[in-house]
């Protein structure tokens, strides 16, 4: 973890945070939805006007190495709690802690007092289990376009990992 930093993003990294999402998306979701999908989701949720309202709207951070940007995590409102949106890492970045410093910053800055939520697309195993050792546990799930469906976990406020 080489000289990694985790601050809050500001509208200066809009575009760094957008390749975030560009070369993480395919990576993580082509082994279990389609094309269609993952193309419909860069559209929508990294576009830059996206980005920039959840750099205005929600807490979103960004993880430097070196300097350059590696990792991102949003933390928003869902039916007035607390919920993970995004948490990104650059797949040639994973294996090197850079999630859980982003996990752990979210959790110190939203999830000691108060439940923490966070939801995945079902299918991606990786996902769940890094959630799960992190003390998530299966909230709800419900159904999306093209048969999948979207898995909603909790966090309990407190809870020490």
């Amino acid at each position: 973890m080489n000289n990694l930093s985790i601050r809050k993003a500001t509208l200066d990294d809009v575009q760094a945070i957008r390749s975030i999402g560009i070369l993480t998306w395919p990576a993580t979701y082509l082994g279990f939805t389609s094309p269609d999908f993952v193309m419909d989701n860069l559209n929508t949720w990294w576009s830059h006007d996206s980005v920039s309202a959840s750099i205005t709207d929600d807490t979103t951070y960004v993880a430097l190495q070196n300097g350059e940007a590696v990792g991102t995590l949003t933390v928003g409102q869902f039916e007035g709690e607390p919920v993970i949106w995004k948490i990104y890492v650059l797949p040639e970045s994973h294996g090197h802690g850079i999630g859980t410093e982003l996990m752990n910053t979210a959790l110190d800055a939203f999830g000691r007092t108060q439940d923490l939520r966070i939801e995945f697309v079902k299918g991606n195993p990786s996902a769940q289990a890094f959630y799960e050792r992190r003390g998530f546990r299966f909230d709800f799930e419900e159904k999306m376009a093209e048969g999948l469906a979207t898995v909603w976990l909790r966090r309990p406020a407190g809870r020490v990992t």
